[in-house]
């Protein structure tokens, strides 16, 4: 049943003025009185018949006054409530300078930066008749140390009660209700843990109504709270009469001073006793009911919106609270400090770092070293409501061989984990790199006396490599771990007694903080100045994971397996290493490693073999002759628009590498010239760019010359070119690619009256001639890009003979012997910009994962013909919060194409229309990533669904989101579907195509002949 709240009787109805966090009707109405106005920024001006019912205010600090001259007489306010947090969205100004009461609602102090110091000064500066708290009760001592005399707690003061009727049955086994994110990383783990147990648990969003609905159908129904929180899922949950299963709080929280556990509701102390319980209650679901309805019946009673307001005029009006609620005792012994003291301010700053930290900490441990000083007695003291921090015995950091670095705050900030921080007794710079070199986590605390302090202690704790959170901020964290390493292992303390062993433990410990290659890099040459050749070759492999376009690192490698006895591993990583080098455009490493003897050593192994087979020059033409082969084509690179032109320009110098005399023939487009489009030779000797388009290509669309006749003479002229080229060429073949705005009439002339034979290399379904112009010479054969493009010219009407002539990748460019890293999602984009391309459904998938929390970078590569697309996508990103793992590098040339599939582990081909072919799978295949495709066209015959890579449905980007989940689940799975893809590519490489294109040509001419 639901209803609006009744009017409650003998309470005062004050004009009331609510500056809030949030949208009205979020709120329950009456919130305080019958005559209110809500105003905030996220409220909208909403004007009634003689007044507002809302107003919307700028984000952040504003004039309040002004705010209140809009309102009319009867609606000038009598009290005035402002809920404010951290966040600084809402911190309206001039309070002193208006009538009646005001009352400051403590918004959340349990997370965000600062937030008690931030609360605390705003609240000084305004003029408060009151303080109240309604979740972080917690924190009611501080305000009270501050010098706040009327500090109140109102549990859940501005709940929105939505009653249900008990069900008999639940729907729902086990429900959780709520954000579950990145930003919520003990929620998240306590969650996975009920998964991972095998627990029907159901995650889910909703609205207010549709949550109280969940929750009366649930048999139980989980809370966790944030950052230990008497959040407010706990009154919406009981006064809907769900069943509610919630973690124990720290007594200061004030949940058991509301409810009684076992009988109003049921607490948890660990994941793995929430476990325990959820079973028990699903099991027993009698009992469960007699504490869920225990549970609605004491809310209903004691804490009704009615029993809230009451509360709250009887503390604002009378200061009259009930002894239960009463926190003015609270205070924990800092009244000594000084209110507006350096030392006050530093004890709030090292609490709420202590809070920040537990967010991500299973346990946090605090370090502060001998006997604790009065700081670390107060921080203790303070500290009492963290339930998952604890103190450490004093003196417990000398021994350091125990105390391994762990992974940095900010190396996986959504991953829960076993933590520590030590406390520095700065100024003592001994005994400061005293415990710097113990360090049992990558966190400190640094409390300083004054300005100038810090600034000394930041530049001294740089030199170890940590730096502060927040400019002037306490909290200091590891951002140089090489730094760290190298200052801690050097220190003259730590080279006596067990250093070998700290340093194995200490250098293997460094290896989840390091985010960078170079970074890597530094610690393997670190582990190699100690000897340790095993670690340093681990530190190379996953410098080389990340980036396998590292020479360094891969000749680093092989010098560690020539001098391990291993040759074969030797060999490979030293061809790598000057690959590398060469496809970046350094010098070559060419480290002295004796090749000839590393090669004898290495004999013919197969894995070797292997390997080089992808580098030789071509096997010898099917017939060994050689031929004069003349191309035809509109574009030819470095002048390209899309990918058609390439195919022909490898094409082209394979067949001249395999020793046939080839000349090009094409249309000079300089607007079109892209650098780094050419491929890997010269062979512009080659090319006559006589040819004129009649036509031309903008915004990723192609256009003819508007004059008719104009168009003609050109197609007349093109015509005449081709056929005057193979006469003096003396063509003994002719080998044709894209014919758009340039001719096909040559064709019949070509085979019918000079008897040369055609290949014509179709890359999509429209070859530039309708069926009944189809050339009917036995000497023109059609050479379809797939067996897709085959079937639709099939379907089309044309009837041709064809033989399927793959585009042909480069296999032996883009390769790599070392796979990737199944570190995270790292995604590459590689294609026009453009909407049949479908960057769309990527960025759409994104923001799905982005959601979740799911660890992705993605770079998009291509040109971006359609800049609208482009524009929209990058604002789409920027407002998702995407910016910082979103990337977009426009036109990348076939260098920086090898070095982008070198960094990263996945392509997706979101591709929309039906592709003809879609070669970049098979480069991105053979660099060792794991295409996700959408499998249109042609596309669809490179890939085997579940095989060499995964497919999803073109647009949907729901399905591709669900795909690039799967390989962050499995990474055993992952990393089959990339060896198989790698291998996959093989079987389409230049040479086969052009073995192709050979076999076709002899054919035709034995026809002829």
């Amino acid at each position: 049943m639901t209803g609006p709240i009744p009017p409650v009787s003998g309470l005062p109805d004050p004009v009331t003025l609510f500056c809030c966090l949030a949208p009205p009707d979020y709120y329950r109405r009456p919130l305080f009185s019958e005559r209110e106005v809500f105003c905030g920024p996220d409220c909208l001006t909403v004007e009634t018949g003689d007044g507002f019912a809302s107003l919307n205010t700028p984000p952040g600090e504003y004039d309040l006054t002004a705010i209140v001259a809009r309102l009319p007489a009867h609606q000038r306010p009598e009290l005035i409530v402002v809920k404010a947090d951290a966040t600084r969205r809402n911190l309206p100004r001039g309070l002193d300078r208006l009538p009646g009461t005001k009352v400051l609602l403590v918004g959340d102090t349990h997370h965000f930066a600062g937030p008690l110091r931030t609360l605390l000064a705003y609240g000084a500066m305004e003029s408060f008749d009151a303080v109240m708290l309604d979740h972080t009760r917690q924190h009611a001592h501080a305000f009270l140390e501050a010098g706040f005399e009327r500090v109140y707690w109102i549990p859940a003061v501005d709940y929105a009660l939505r009653r249900r009727d008990i069900p008999a049955d639940g729907e729902f086994p086990l429900t959780f209700v709520g954000q579950i994110g990145a930003f919520h990383p003990w929620r998240r783990h306590v969650l996975d843990r009920l998964t991972a147990a095998g627990l029907p648990l159901l995650g889910m969003r909703a609205g207010p109504e549709r949550a109280a609905d969940v929750y009366a159908a649930s048999q139980v129904t989980l809370n966790v709270s944030l950052n230990g929180d008497l959040n407010l899922r706990v009154f919406e949950a009981l006064g809907a009469g769900g069943f509610l299963l919630t973690d124990a709080l720290s007594e200061d929280a004030g949940l058991e001073r509301c409810f009684t556990p076992g009988r109003h509701l049921a607490t948890y102390r660990s994941p793995d006793e929430l476990v325990e319980l959820a079973r028990h209650y699903l099991d027993h679901p009698d009992e469960a009911m007699a504490i869920r309805r225990a549970g609605q019946a004491h809310l209903l009673e004691f804490h009704s919106p009615q029993v809230k307001r009451a509360q709250f005029f009887a503390a604002v009006f009378d200061d009259r609270v009930d002894p239960a609620l009463e926190v003015r005792g609270e205070r924990r012994g800092l009244s000594a400090l000084p209110v507006q003291g350096m030392g006050f301010r530093r004890r709030l700053a090292a609490y709420e770092a202590l809070q920040r930290l537990q967010l991500t900490a299973s346990r946090l441990t605090v370090h502060a070293g001998g006997e604790e000083d009065g700081f670390a007695s107060d921080l203790r003291l303070m500290a009492r409501d963290l339930a998952r921090v604890a103190f450490a015995p004093p003196d417990s950091t000398a021994d350091p061989v125990t105390l391994p670095l762990p992974p940095s705050a900010d190396q996986a900030a959504d991953r829960v984990r076993d933590d520590a921080v030590t406390l520095l007794p700065w100024p003592d710079r001994a005994e400061t790199d005293r415990r710097m070199a113990g360090l049992p986590g990558a966190s400190v605390l640094c409390p300083t006396a004054s300005s100038r302090d810090h600034a000394a202690a930041a530049a001294h704790l740089a030199g170890w490599g940590f730096a502060p959170t927040e400019p002037g901020g306490i909290l200091f964290q590891c951002a140089d771990a090489l730094r760290y390493a190298a200052r801690s292992l050097s220190d003259p303390a730590l080279a006596a007694g067990l250093a070998p062993v700290l340093r194995r433990a200490r250098l293997a410990a460094l290896e989840p903080m390091l985010r960078t290659t170079d970074q890597m890099v530094g610690v393997a040459r670190l582990a190699l100045r100690f000897g340790e050749d095993a670690l340093a070759e681990r530190f190379l492999l996953n410098a080389v994971g990340l980036d396998r376009q590292q020479p360094d690192a891969l000749a680093g490698l092989a010098r560690l397996c020539a001098g391990a006895g291993r040759p074969v591993e030797a060999v490979i990583y030293l061809g790598e290493a000057r690959r590398a080098a060469r496809l970046a455009g350094a010098s070559d490493p060419a480290p002295d490693l004796g090749d000839d003897a590393l090669a004898a050593a290495a004999g013919n192994h197969p894995g070797l073999e292997r390997y080089r087979s992808l580098f030789r020059q071509a096997t010898a033409p099917s017939t060994g002759r050689h031929r004069r082969i003349l191309v035809v084509t509109n574009l030819f690179p470095p002048q390209e628009f899309g990918g058609y032109g390439r195919k022909l320009w490898e094409f082209s110098a394979e067949l001249i590498r395999r020793g046939h005399a080839v000349k090009v023939l094409t249309a000079d487009v300089p607007e079109l010239a892209r650098p780094g489009m050419a491929g890997t030779d010269d062979i512009e000797a080659h090319v006559d760019r006589s040819l004129t388009l009649y036509g031309y290509w903008k915004d990723g669309r192609a256009f003819t010359h508007d004059d008719p006749a104009h168009c003609a003479a050109l197609i007349r002229a093109n015509i005449r070119r081709v056929l005057e080229t193979a006469r003096d060429f003396r063509a003994d073949a002719c080998l044709v690619g894209n014919l758009d705005m340039l001719a096909t009439g040559f064709l019949d002339p070509l085979t019918r009256q000079m008897g040369v034979p055609v290949l014509h290399c179709l890359g999509n379904q429209h070859p530039g001639y309708a069926p009944d112009a189809a050339p009917r010479s036995p000497l023109y054969r059609a050479g379809p890009a797939s067996g897709w493009v085959a079937e639709r010219l099939a379907a089309g009407g044309y009837g041709l003979s064809a033989t399927v002539i793959h585009p042909g990748a480069r296999v032996d460019h883009f390769h790599r012997a070392v796979m990737p890293a199944p570190d995270r999602l790292r995604i590459a984009f590689a294609s026009l910009f453009v909407n049949y391309k479908g960057p769309q459904t990527l960025v759409n998938a994104l923001a799905i994962l982005h959601r979740e929390g799911i660890d992705f970078d993605c770079t998009f590569a291509g040109e971006a013909p359609d800049a609208d697309l482009a524009a929209r996508c990058r604002d789409f990103v920027e407002r998702n919060g995407m910016a910082g793992k979103v990337r977009f590098t426009g036109f990348l040339d076939r260098r920086g194409l090898s070095g982008l599939f070198a960094r990263c582990n996945v392509l997706v081909f979101p591709s929309v229309f039906q592709e003809p072919f879609g070669i970049s799978q098979v480069e991105a295949m053979a660099a060792g990533l794991t295409v996700v495709g959408s499998g249109t066209g042609g596309s669809g015959e490179v890939l085997r669904d579940g095989v060499d890579g995964l497919l999803f449905p073109a647009e949907d980007h729901e399905a591709l989101a669900d795909r690039l989940r799967s390989l962050v689940a499995d990474r055993a799975a992952w990393q089959r579907l990339a060896l198989s893809g790698r291998d996959r590519a093989r079987d389409f490489t230049v040479a086969r195509s052009v073995d192709r294109i050979e076999a076709v040509f002899e054919e035709l001419i034995a026809q002829k002949e």
